[in-house]
């Protein structure tokens, strides 16, 4: 009784073992470098003067505009990442005053 639970243990714990070592060579770059390239390869969204801009997944409000090197925001607006692009937003509309394309 006493080996079968010895061999039932080695096998559980070498399961466990062979389980974890192919994760802990695996590059975390890799799906990295992969999501890079489907991004890159993925058709842009162009954003035009005047378009109403859609609140979608992936935008996000830029707060520190000084720090992205854009201008102010004028009073009743607001500056927006969506991709690589900043978009500056009228509060009231939600209309697009200004595009800024990162390249």
């Amino acid at each position: 009784m006493k080996t079968i639970t010895k061999l039932v243990s080695a096998a559980l714990a070498m399961s466990l073992f062979a389980g974890t070592a192919g994760a802990a060579f695996a590059d975390p770059r890799d799906r990295d470098r992969d999501h890079r390239e489907f991004m890159r390869d993925a058709p842009r969204h162009e954003f035009m003067r005047g378009d109403r801009f859609v609140m979608e997944r992936g935008y996000m409000t830029v707060r520190d505009w000084r720090g992205m090197r854009l201008r102010a925001p004028a009073f009743g607006s607001h500056w927006v990442r969506a991709g690589a692009d900043f978009l500056l937003i009228s509060n009231r509309t939600g209309r697009i005053l200004d595009v800024v394309v990162v390249r």
